[in-house]
């Protein structure tokens, strides 16, 4: 393989005056979209390196202060031979690293992709228009090198590696920022050191021949460090050495990976995104201001008019025109402010991120993790016996396949159920064999999903509805929600911030996770069906005082059987107050809620992943136990609620993809 444009390249002046401007803009656009990749990139990642190729291979133009110009970033380099000692020489110095075999270590898929071929490949994409093509990669994979040794950036790859937690926890990042006024908020490369790309997670799957994984997501309201954070403590607890005598699922086993996933998220109020967007649009801001200047003045005409009727029948005083100003400012000021709120709180903002940059950017890790399988697998199969049809290869992949946990908290619960949804259209929604098996391309099969206070409208469980749910419940081994009936978050701040956005007052008001159970037991019935549909019709929902059942006669009951449910309404770290609910406890439990919130003694919307709850102390079996009966469920329940006055529990009543037989009721002998 050979250049297509000779070393170095230039952005060369012209002669013609109007030329020189276009060719100025043109090495601004360049240079700008370069640095702007550079910066927000995963340092030695793939698109990063593809990066500083391109920026290695051209002279600072010397007419001009270009943006970024300078001959630290643009070397001028004349072969490719140079470029390659000059990524070297950074990657050193970036690392931290003595030498360059503990650099080889620290990133061995760069070290095994970056050569000649590699350099020069990504010279010729630039050449022809495909840059973008060679960078497109919607997200980034970090390893977390764990909580032993890590200050001072000297921690090898075999000192890592020599840690449960540092080798079997991963972080993956979708590449888009909450604004794009505001730069990626990366991860302290003390603590999370990037992947060159998804090859080489698969690489390390393959290579160690792990059998499981878990993704964890976040929900509403969580900006990049905070979850580097929680993902850190999660990982350090999860991975722990097992006490003595403990059960085996008490801790993840070597064969089982934890990958936290961060979609685009901010803070609510007062964030960097909020503020920058609003100074860098400036013109768009007046027009907003303008909008709501004249939909304020219908509001205000009413009332001016109304105060003059009122002052023709002597029921009010005469007032001036200073009145007339004051009641329109008063109506405009109380829209925007209401208005700037709504966005303030961005609620919106994630929920847009989440749909349309969390899921597809999850799907695409996924999808690509699995056609590198794929690869691996491929290359160790048995040579193809001439008789045998083109499925024999498809069933020997099957076997193979790695188990996929999927962890959703809050709108995290929509992100993962929109992933499926996605993988679900690539892979076939009609592929019969792939729901019966869980399968999620050839090398991926979904096992669990765990949803904790999953921000979804709780009408999705309607019959009727061709949704992201059923795909999503229709090829997982079992799913567990855990929900609260005082998540006030979901009650109250999903309810305002659906309101304009959801097509049914109910689907914005009823979330899936505000569902709990009744503390006695549902009646049973005569007949095993209806024995079915009368627990199911124990499910309960909060409006605001009154509670209604969750299930109703157009619901599809097939979608309300495959879930497990686990009402967390009750515990310790999500709610603070013992009362059991009734209309007149209603709201002065939800107020003493909101206080211990606010004030930080309870978490009523995250509190699950408390690494002192029972819910958290359950995620190690339900991540590892084969598709567990009641029995084993309630068992482990009981060791970490063992008064069982924290969490009630209602069983699935369906069986798993391709399993034939009836799940056990609760109380039969066969539970």
């Amino acid at each position: 393989m050979e250049l297509t444009c000779p070393l170095p390249y230039t952005w060369k002046q012209s002669d013609d005056e109007q030329g020189t401007v276009d060719l100025q803009e043109t090495a601004q656009n360049d240079q700008q979209w370069l640095n702007g990749i550079a910066a927000n990139a995963a340092p030695f990642s793939d698109w990063w390196t593809k990066a500083r190729i391109v920026q290695m291979a051209y002279a600072p133009i010397a007419y001009a202060p270009i943006y970024g110009a300078d001959p630290y970033i643009y070397k001028a380099s004349r072969t490719v031979d140079d470029i390659k000692q000059a990524l070297l020489e950074e990657i050193v110095a970036g690392s931290h690293a003595f030498d360059l075999a503990q650099c080889q270590a620290m990133h061995p898929g760069f070290f095994q992709a970056v050569d000649p071929a590699f350099i020069i490949k990504t010279l010729n994409s630039w050449q022809a228009g495909e840059f973008t093509k060679a960078i497109s990669r919607n997200f980034e994979v970090y390893r977390y090198l764990g909580s032993g040794n890590v200050s001072g950036g000297n921690v090898s790859g075999e000192i890592a590696d020599g840690d449960r937690c540092s080798r079997n926890t991963f972080l993956v990042l979708s590449t888009a920022s909450v604004s794009l006024s505001v730069e990626r908020t990366l991860p302290n490369p003390k603590r999370f050191r990037p992947l060159f790309n998804v090859e080489e997670l698969a690489q390390t799957i393959h290579e160690r021949d792990i059998e499981a994984m878990t993704l964890r997501t976040h929900g509403y309201a969580s900006p990049a460090a905070g979850f580097f954070k929680f993902l850190s403590q999660e990982a350090n607890q999860l991975f722990a050495d097992p006490k003595p005598g403990a059960h085996p699922f008490d801790t993840l086993a070597d064969k089982h990976l934890y990958i936290g996933y961060h979609w685009p998220s901010e803070m609510p109020l007062f964030n960097k995104g909020l503020t920058r967007d609003s100074f860098s649009n400036l013109e768009v801001l007046l027009k907003f201001l303008f909008s709501v200047l004249l939909l304020s003045l219908i509001p205000s005409s009413v009332l001016i008019a109304l105060t003059r009727v009122f002052e023709r029948l002597q029921i009010v005083e005469a007032v001036g025109i200073q009145w007339d100003l004051a009641i329109a400012a008063g109506v405009f000021f109380l829209w925007l402010s209401l208005l700037m709120l709504l966005r303030g709180v961005v609620y919106q903002r994630d929920r847009y991120r989440a749909v349309h940059y969390g899921a597809p950017d999850l799907a695409e890790f996924f999808w690509r993790l699995d056609q590198h399988l794929k690869q691996l697998n491929l290359a160790e199969m048995p040579a193809p016996n001439p008789l045998l049809n083109p499925e024999a290869d498809r069933k020997w992949l099957a076997k193979r396949r790695k188990q996929v946990n999927l962890i959703g908290h809050s709108m995290g619960g929509l992100v993962v159920v929109n992933m499926l949804r996605v993988l679900s259209d690539r892979f076939g929604k009609d592929d019969q064999d792939s729901y019966e098996d869980g399968g999620l391309g050839d090398c991926l099969r979904l096992g669990k999903i765990i949803l904790a206070s999953p921000d979804i409208p709780l009408e999705l469980l309607r019959e009727g509805r061709n949704n992201y749910v059923r795909s999503a419940i229709r090829r997982c081994e079992q799913i567990y929600l855990m929900s609260s009936d005082r998540d006030i978050v979901l009650r109250y701040l999903s309810t305002l911030g659906n309101w304009f956005t959801e097509p049914s007052i109910e689907m914005s008001g009823l979330r899936l996770g505000n569902i709990f159970l009744p503390p006695a037991p549902a009646p049973v019935g005569k007949s095993r069906r209806r024995k079915r549909r009368e627990r199911l019709k124990g499910l309960l929902i909060r409006g605001a005082v009154f509670a209604r059942p969750a299930v109703r006669p157009t619901s599809a009951f097939d979608l309300f059987e495959n879930f497990n449910y686990l009402d967390c309404s009750k515990m310790a770290g999500v709610n603070g107050v013992g009362l059991e609910l009734n209309p007149l406890t209603a709201l002065p439990i939800d107020v003493i809620n909101i206080i211990l919130f606010l004030i930080g003694k309870i978490d009523v919307h995250g509190g699950y992943f408390l690494i002192n709850t029972p819910t958290f102390k359950l995620l190690p079996f339900l991540m590892q136990a084969k598709a567990p009966t009641e029995a084993e469920v309630r068992q482990q329940l009981a060791r970490w609620d063992p008064h069982g006055n924290m969490i009630r529990f209602l069983y699935r009543v369906s069986p798993t993809p391709g399993d034939q037989t009836v799940a056990p009721e609760a109380g039969s002998p066969e539970a």
